[in-house]
């Protein structure tokens, strides 16, 4: 799983450390709740441990296969995560719960150092899209990427 999905987290879109970060498997359909889906691959997806600790036997959180390119955006003041230009109404209302885990400020400032050392030249717009790759599609999405970067 973990090259599969690129060290990064299915929720956060994050990258996992290797010396900080505890990557884990996390059951969509919680194992507490739904035993018979316990070893069912397609209900596996790869989280950071505090994620997955988190969420712990939430249903009400969307499932990151599921979710469309557009339907999440992200603010760069609070680095907050918010309803995107494709969320219906439909999705809009399925989305609480999953902005409420996605924004508690841990998260949000995992997002604000990536978006900082990008526009410090600290990382690359390369880097940053293998390492965060929801930050810099927003980043290029929302017209801030680097000049250097505009033509990539």
């Amino acid at each position: 799983m973990l090259t599969s999905y690129g060290r990064r987290c299915a929720y956060l879109a994050l990258y996992i450390e290797r010396a900080t970060g505890s990557p884990t498997v996390d059951h969509v359909l919680p194992k507490s709740k739904r035993w018979d889906r316990v070893y069912e691959w397609d209900n596996y997806r790869l989280a950071c441990s505090q994620m997955n600790s988190i969420k712990g036997d939430l249903e009400t959180v969307l499932d990151p296969f599921n979710i469309g390119d557009d339907w999440f955006a992200l603010e760069f003041v609070a680095f907050q995560v918010k309803p995107g230009p494709g969320a219906t109404d439909q999705i809009q209302k399925a989305m609480p719960k999953t902005l409420e885990l996605l924004n508690l400020p841990e998260f949000c400032e995992a997002r604000r150092e990536y978006v900082e050392d990008y526009l410090a030249g600290e990382i690359t717009l390369s880097r940053l899209t293998e390492r965060a790759p929801f930050i810099a599609r927003e980043l290029r999405r929302q017209d801030k990427l680097l000049p250097a970067d505009t033509s990539l």
